[in-house]
């Protein structure tokens, strides 16, 4: 059924749903107050989400594929993961603003947009969005560099 899918894919995708899976196990087995869960499960459930329009598309796409494209994929896929263990580190360093509007414009570049303008303007939306969203949600103050 996913014949087309490449195998370094698969994996990752099945990684990213194992971890928020037992991080969402663990949060509820811990207390299922909404203040334990006010980050958790909605961030599940996003992924989870995220993870069937992945797969459903991929389905869909029955496009042959090269072992050139699968490689080329698999450098896409290790850049990617590279690029968000950066901005996991560049949290505590740069503060959740930076490096949420770096990770966000390096992963539109990399998914190949060619516009100058509309990286940096979605990243900026994007990252003002997820900060003051998540800042009246948490109950203490965020490390920010700018808002």
């Amino acid at each position: 059924m996913l014949g087309k899918f490449p195998a370094t894919h698969a994996a990752l995708l099945g990684f990213i749903f194992a971890v928020s899976a037992f991080i969402t196990w663990s949060a509820v087995s811990a207390s299922s107050s909404l203040n334990n869960l006010v980050v958790v499960a909605p961030v599940a459930a996003v992924i989870a989400l995220l993870l069937v329009v992945l797969v459903a598309k991929a389905i869909r796409e029955a496009n042959a594929s090269s072992e050139t494209s699968q490689q080329s994929g698999l450098w896409g896929d290790l850049l990617l993961l590279s690029g968000f263990a950066l901005f996991c580190f560049a949290l505590t360093k740069l503060g959740f603003d930076v490096a949420t509007f770096l990770f966000v414009w390096g992963g539109i570049a990399l998914s190949g947009e060619k516009s100058l303008w509309k990286p940096p303007l979605f990243s900026a939306l994007f990252t003002i969005f997820l900060v003051k969203g998540f800042g009246s949600l948490f109950p203490y103050p965020m490390l920010t560099m700018v808002l």
